[in-house]
């Protein structure tokens, strides 16, 4: 893993706030190109808040915020359409250029022998597991080699052999410049981040 001073994603004295509840207070972290932070922290800390505020599908209350817009998004949440075939998804993401980023046909096809997901091609979502839906989703993620991957839960699901292609990939981004920022409740591999943050009572540490 490299380090560098070219910030891909940063927040400073961030503050989100549903009505009066504060959810998150004061929070300043970054990720930097090439290098991979964590984000982790009790379930409803308030961790997939902080990425949306970050992603800007959530107002701040105050302090600022900046994330490269050609980020890669991997959410908790399932958000594919069910009844489109794992191939025509991945056609709907090839064409959203994003920043002028274009699909690799040749990483696409090894990423989807690696990932186990060429056999899966033309099955409708809907007939998906769940290990195999969240392959879909991390790829749908990564397959525009973004300058930033925000990845919530990523891992949900695989099995051993496949969190270690997950990490072979990561690691291949990472090593061409792409900064990561992970986010779960539970942190393994310590030794794979260069930082890790942990989101407690609302204030990020670390």
């Amino acid at each position: 893993m490299q380090s560098s001073e070219t910030v891909l994603c940063q927040c400073t004295a961030l503050q989100v706030s549903y009505g009066r509840r504060r959810i998150i207070d004061s929070c300043s972290f970054k990720v930097g190109q090439g290098q991979v932070v964590g984000l982790t922290g009790e379930n409803g800390s308030g961790k997939s808040t902080l990425v949306k505020c970050l992603l800007g599908f959530v107002r701040p209350k105050g302090g600022h915020v900046y994330c490269d817009p050609r980020a890669g998004y991997c959410p908790q949440e399932n958000y594919l359409h069910r009844a489109y075939t794992v191939a025509e998804h991945l056609e709907l993401v090839a064409s959203l250029h994003r920043g002028g980023l274009r699909v690799d046909p040749s990483f696409l096809a090894r990423c989807l022998t690696l990932l186990k997901l060429d056999r899966y091609l033309r099955y409708p979502i809907r007939r998906l597991s769940g290990g195999t839906y969240q392959k879909v989703k991390f790829l749908t993620a990564i397959v525009h080699r973004p300058p930033l991957l925000v990845l919530d839960e990523p891992t949900d699901g695989f099995d051993w052999s496949m969190y270690l292609v997950f990490w072979d990939l990561v690691r291949e981004l990472v090593a061409a410049g792409t900064g990561v920022l992970l986010i779960s409740h539970l942190v393994h591999d310590r030794q794979r981040f260069d930082r890790i943050y942990e989101l407690r009572d609302g204030v990020v540490h670390g």
